[in-house]
């Protein structure tokens, strides 16, 4: 969406609520919309009285019941947007749109941005250096130790972590970060209302009240698939300044995750375990195809540090051989 200092906000967040609930019309329709440049209150406006209108620039057929109208039909879809707007801030939830001042500086400038954003909490936490940590949902012991002390190693460096709520390594991370005090934001690859994985909801409820957020650009109610979760990969990639991805497989996931992070320029970083290094060909890999250092722990704790510090704060008086070299 272009910025424009003359677009009601608020009118849009309606609108495009209104439109979503549109038989037919899903996640895709309205972004593909949205990228061109266009907005959703002068379609729905230039549709009052031609239906063809709406169903040309979003390729749809809407079918109307014999009892209603269409500017009957329109107004019933703007009062049912009105109480989802109603439903979203009662949960703490607020739809902000590449263009609005608040929009994540992070998340504008990346190929195929989102054009909106649903937050739920800490909305300031967006715009802050943060670091992503990200897994397999099934990790082995090792990787459930590395997640664990790969927090415990940042606890006092006062970064947010990002992470994507998943069972395994994501959630191990938010865990441990709301045990340090640390901000962490979780990313979804599904609407704001649903609850993937199954039993999260105690979790994501921790995030909030201990100072986090819940990110998603997904429409409200929409279900998990594979396409989502890869498109949300590149929001924790890009909204982090550097990646550690601690177990993964080279075809995996995660591994969407660390390729965008190198096409967007953040350092990647590695940790292992002694005498585990031949047992994951992801660190060589990650290595020599993304620049990726590893670190091997905990002989090199302090390293691992120092190279969060320098890629989060390059301004700070840190030799950049420790950028280059580590």
């Amino acid at each position: 969406m272009v910025p424009n200092i003359h677009i009601n906000f608020d009118d849009e967040r309606n609108s495009f609520l209104a439109l979503s609930s549109i038989k037919g019309v899903g996640y895709w329709s309205l972004y593909r919309y949205a990228a061109e440049g266009k907005r959703f209150t002068p379609l729905l406006d230039d549709s009052l009285e031609n239906k063809s209108h709406l169903e040309e620039a979003l390729k749809i057929r809407i079918s109307l019941t014999a009892d209603i109208d269409w500017v009957s039909y329109l107004n019933e879809l703007k009062l049912k947007a009105q109480q989802e707007l109603n439903n979203l801030a009662k949960l703490g939830v607020r739809i902000i749109f590449n263009g609005e001042p608040n929009f994540p500086e992070n998340l504008i400038t990346i190929p195929d941005a989102p054009q909106w954003i649903f937050v739920q909490g800490n909305l300031a936490l967006l715009n802050r250096n943060s670091i992503g940590i990200v897994g397999t949902r099934s990790p082995s012991k090792d990787g459930e130790f590395l997640a664990k002390y790969a927090v415990a190693s940042l606890a006092k460096l006062d970064f947010p972590t990002i992470s994507g709520l998943a069972s395994g390594i994501d959630q191990i991370v938010h865990q441990e970060s709301i045990r340090y005090g640390i901000p962490t934001i979780a990313i979804l690859g599904t609407g704001i209302y649903t609850n993937y994985p199954a039993g999260s909801e105690s979790l994501r409820s921790s995030i909030i009240s201990s100072g986090g957020a819940i990110l998603t650009e997904y429409l409200p109610h929409q279900r998990y698939s594979s396409e989502n979760f890869i498109r949300r990969n590149r929001l924790q990639a890009a909204l982090s300044r550097a990646l550690m991805p601690i177990e993964w497989q080279i075809k995996s996931g995660t591994a969407h995750t660390v390729n965008f992070a190198d096409k967007y320029g953040k350092k990647i970083i590695n940790i292992y375990l002694p005498k585990t290094y031949e047992l994951r060909p992801e660190l060589a890999y990650s290595e020599q195809n993304y620049s990726a250092v590893s670190y091997l722990v905990p002989n090199n704790k302090e390293l691992v540090v120092e190279v969060v510090r320098a890629v989060t704060a390059p301004k700070k008086n840190i030799p950049m051989q420790v950028i280059l070299d580590i």
